[in-house]
């Protein structure tokens, strides 16, 4: 009882979507780096592995009804100071995941992959959240819900292929 209670305060706090709504947004928010100019060498994630990692936490977290398309973007196509985000339509279960492009990032290339994965999962527990009904005007809780949440999940599958 404790737990769930403590369960609903944390996920209470903030919304993105309201019944009336046909669609919303969400997004994993970061430090605002100065982009790096793009290079010729290869990208460091493609459009098959984040649609890879979409189709597979997308039936993970119950979501296999959902049309949901994803894109590597660059920086200037992000919500400042974001580095992922979320736009979905309730009643149509649609929804568009962005991720940050390698070339903009400012992390050590041996941790893009798995910074981009988690940003995808990320998106799609913000995405399973959507039905209830949170605050825009307050989504610190929210966001800190999703965050703990979604690095728990991709801890937890790491460990399980070890």
């Amino acid at each position: 009882m404790r737990t769930a209670a403590l369960l609903a305060c944390l996920l209470a706090g903030s919304a993105n979507v309201y019944p009336e709504a046909s669609s919303s947004t969400a997004s994993r928010t970061t430090e605002n780096h100065p982009a790096v100019s793009a290079t010729t060498q290869p990208p460091i994630i493609t459009d098959t592995e984040v649609s890879g990692w979409v189709r597979r936490w997308q039936n993970r977290l119950g979501l296999s009804d959902w049309k949901i398309e994803a894109k590597i973007v660059r920086l200037a196509q992000l919500p400042k100071g974001t580095i992922a985000n979320i736009h979905w339509s309730l009643p149509r279960k649609q929804a568009t995941i962005k991720v940050l492009d390698s070339s903009d990032s400012t992390l050590p290339k041996g941790e893009i992959a798995r910074d981009t994965e988690l940003s995808v999962v990320h998106e799609l527990v913000h995405l399973s959240m959507a039905k209830l009904p949170l605050d825009a005007n307050n989504t610190e809780l929210e966001e800190e819900a999703v965050k703990k949440l979604s690095s728990a999940l991709l801890t937890l599958a790491e460990s399980e292929q070890k």
